[in-house]
């Protein structure tokens, strides 16, 4: 009986192990995500063709081989006199192999195979830079989902400093030392601290959703995100030149770009090899048979090879080729300056985010400084509130005043990381830990 039921256990325990709750630091949820999510798996599977379409480019310096066969049958209308035997009615089979060789086409194999190799560096560039895209949309989601439950921690700090001070204002109100509005005032921003809770864990729940889906995470599969943003680094090795050097040469979309302009130019040489001559060789092996109708005559049947060279020069097609050259010609150009203008994005990109990660900086300071102030103003109102000193309404001003503080740190701690994290995603490179 054991042995029956511990591997129907063992089916049953499989799902649910499979879906444990599993913890993932932001690294990790960027491995994750790079490992499974669909849209980097698509780009894969383009440079995999990409890669087959070289084959097909290579193919055309081969020679090929192919069967041939056909049947004809002649027959006369009515009899007549036949001065040779292709005059009577018979029929004829043809068959056999042939093998030709492009010998000279223009250029165009050749161009064609420098093309699809240059395809393959597209594809592959279109897949890092999908990594990448990936990769940083995790990481600033990720630092969202930090930023809320700090946010969630103040709310729930709120709450609790507002607990403490209804009850504080009830028992006032007992002993007749302060107004019974002080207590309705309580309550309202009491109410107003508990729908921010609500809010933020909506918020928190939308976050860990998207998450989910960066990182291709199965139906009903819990993930519990560690981290928090004080702990990631603060360092850029990077000064401005070498973060620009940098952008131009690992920047995914720039090699797009730069390639993409190549691939422009391959299909005016392609096109300007149309102008050129086509030279072919063929070798034939055929088996040839005749039957005619009439008896008198013979049925044979031979064997034999033939070689030859074709030659063929188109020497004017209507301006077709000058004018698709033209085009080719025009579009590469164009390409050419959308480069250009994505090279100066990349170097604009890459200074507005050392600006961004620099004024995030500063904020980091001031804010922490807010923090510190306003949690000794929230102290002293609250003090000579107890005291019966001071009013409801320097204690609740002081209170939102805190929370203002609080959240405005989280924010300048979000914004610091982000803007590390977009200028790594600018200059072409994965942090995933943003250590």
């Amino acid at each position: 009986m054991k042995k029956i039921l511990l591997p129907f256990l063992v089916c049953c325990l499989l799902p649910t192990l499979a879906l444990a709750r599993q913890s993932l630091s932001l690294e990790q949820a960027v491995a994750l995500a790079l490992k499974n999510n669909p849209s980097v798996e698509a780009k894969l599977l383009l440079l995999e063709q990409a890669r087959m379409n070289v084959g097909v480019a290579q193919s055309f310096f081969w020679p090929r081989v192919s069967l041939i066969s056909s049947y004809n049958r002649v027959s006369n209308f009515e009899e007549q006199q036949a001065y040779s035997v292709d005059d009577l009615s018979a029929r004829t089979w043809n068959s056999g192999a042939r093998l030709s060789l492009s010998l000279f086409a223009g250029f165009s194999h050749l161009n064609g195979l420098q093309k699809s190799r240059i395809a393959v560096e597209v594809e592959k560039a279109r897949h890092q830079q999908a990594q990448h895209e990936l990769a940083c949309n995790v990481q600033l989601q990720f630092l969202q989902l930090l930023k809320l439950r700090e946010d969630r921690k103040s709310a729930d700090k709120a709450v609790e400093r507002i607990k403490t001070q209804l009850h504080a204002a009830e028992e006032f109100v007992k002993v007749g030392m302060a107004p019974y509005a002080n207590v309705l005032q309580n309550k309202t921003e009491l109410l107003r601290a508990e729908q921010q809770v609500i809010r933020v864990k909506n918020d928190i729940r939308n976050a860990e959703v998207q998450l989910a889906k960066y990182l291709g995470l199965k139906d009903g599969q819990e993930v519990d995100y560690q981290g928090e943003l004080a702990a990631y680094g603060t360092a850029v090795a990077y000064g401005e030149l070498d973060a620009i050097k940098a952008a131009l040469k690992y920047r995914p979309d720039l090699i797009i770009a730069k390639k993409t302009v190549q691939l422009a130019y391959k299909d005016m040489h392609i096109r300007l090899g149309e102008y050129l001559p086509r030279v072919d060789a063929n070798l034939d092996s055929m088996k040839y048979s005749r039957d005619y109708d009439e008896t008198r005559f013979s049925d044979y049947t031979r064997r034999y090879w033939a070689a030859g060279i074709s030659f063929s020069w188109e020497i004017f097609s209507g301006g077709q080729t000058t004018f698709a050259s033209l085009a080719e010609k025009k579009r590469a150009e164009s390409l050419q300056k959308d480069f250009e203008d994505a090279v100066a994005g990349a170097r604009t990109d890459v200074i507005r985010a050392l600006l961004d990660i620099s004024a995030a900086r500063e904020l980091i300071q001031t804010t922490r400084a807010g923090i510190v102030a306003a949690q000794e103003n929230y102290d002293m109102a609250s003090k000579r509130y107890m005291t019966n000193v001071g009013t409801i309404t320097e204690l609740v001003d002081a209170q939102l005043k805190l929370s203002q503080a609080e959240t405005d740190a989280s924010e300048a701690l979000m914004e610091f990381q982000n803007a590390r994290a977009r200028f790594f995603f600018y200059i072409g490179k994965i942090n995933a830990s943003l250590r």
